[in-house]
């Protein structure tokens, strides 16, 4: 964690390439955190980083995104938990729960690895970019596999903006309710729920969020079911016995600021000025890790994963979609 004078260089490159990114999202239709990978896959593939930058960039890749992760726990509020109804919060744990089971089950037929499918889970199930970048903390993936699932995630959430209120507007017009708890439980970001549910009407994109940010509280268990797995495969993997490891130690540094900043928050001990600005720290700080990370990612990487993954995310956001819809139409 740790910061020496020889990081500053490759720290400062993405800094600046960070500024550049969100300039760009002023004028580019998609989001800062994909236009960041975008522009450092470019830069990385075009030029090739000098040696005095690439420690800086990877202390970038690894403690800023510990730290970006860290402060979104001051974003959460689990008392918005109490809002939701029985219907609603057994919409987003099934949806969650089928997410997960669908991508595990399907992953190894499509020659996609568990810890690239866990990423996908998340960020298809929870919320996007955050949920993907804080899973590859805990699951060890790789940096360049975690890049191509935010990526996907992206592309996805932008498709459903037109998708899914072109698919209510045609067949559940004026339906509110529907089409609130379908967008809300099914598109990747926060951005993308807005986006949708505020096109169809003020009351359906209220909705939306509320649900949305019931599936954002499910980042909390799933981080630590995540470490639980992580621990069990680490211990198989050992070919002699050894003692049962603590999992209070297995849960990195990030996760328990999360945890204690989540808690704060929801007990109202954080002012508004106080999460505004964590907010926007939070955000910056995922951006230059996004920049960091599309710059070690190389067009062989693309080649070799980038299809079967594609065509998991896919399959995966049908499945989301068409799960929602049937309790939806047959439940509710």
């Amino acid at each position: 964690m740790l910061i020496s004078v020889k990081d500053f260089p490759g720290i400062l490159l993405t800094v600046l390439l960070a500024l550049v990114a969100l300039w760009l999202a002023k004028y580019v239709s998609l989001s800062v955190t994909l236009i960041a990978i975008i522009l450092g896959f470019v830069i990385g593939n075009l030029w090739r980083l000098p040696e005095g930058l690439r420690d800086g960039v990877s202390w970038t890749e690894c403690h800023v995104l510990s730290m970006a992760v860290a402060l979104l726990g001051a974003q959460l509020n689990v008392l918005v938990l109490a809002q939701l109804s029985g219907f609603s919060a057994l919409l987003v744990t099934g949806g969650l729960l089928v997410t997960f089971v669908v991508t595990w089950l399907l992953a190894k037929p499509l020659g996609v690895d568990r810890s690239t499918a866990s990423l996908l889970a998340s960020g298809q199930g929870i919320c996007g970019t955050a949920a993907v970048m804080a899973s590859q903390k805990v699951v060890q993936a790789p940096a360049a596999q975690a890049a191509l699932v935010v990526a996907w995630v992206n592309f996805l959430g932008f498709a459903g903006i037109f998708l899914l209120p072109a698919l209510l507007g045609g067949w559940f017009n004026g339906n509110d309710q529907l089409a609130g708890h379908l967008i809300g439980n099914t598109l990747q970001s926060m951005g993308h729920v807005v986006a949708a549910g505020f096109t169809l009407s003020d009351d359906t994109g209220q909705l939306a969020v509320l649900i949305k940010m019931g599936r954002i509280l499910m980042l909390i268990p799933v981080l630590l079911l995540l470490i639980f797995w992580q621990s069990r495969v680490i211990t198989a993997n050992v070919q002699e016995p050894v003692e049962q490891p603590s999992y209070w130690r297995l849960v990195p540094w990030f996760i328990w600021v999360f945890l204690l900043l989540t808690l704060a928050s929801s007990m109202g001990w954080l002012g508004a000025q106080v999460q505004a600005v964590t907010e926007q720290l939070s955000d910056f700080l995922f951006v230059m890790a996004m920049v960091a990370i599309g710059l070690g990612i190389r067009l062989k990487t693309i080649g070799a994963n980038g299809a079967p993954l594609m065509l998991l995310g896919g399959v995966v956001f049908v499945v989301q979609i068409a799960f929602s819809l049937m309790l939806l139409v047959y439940l509710q």
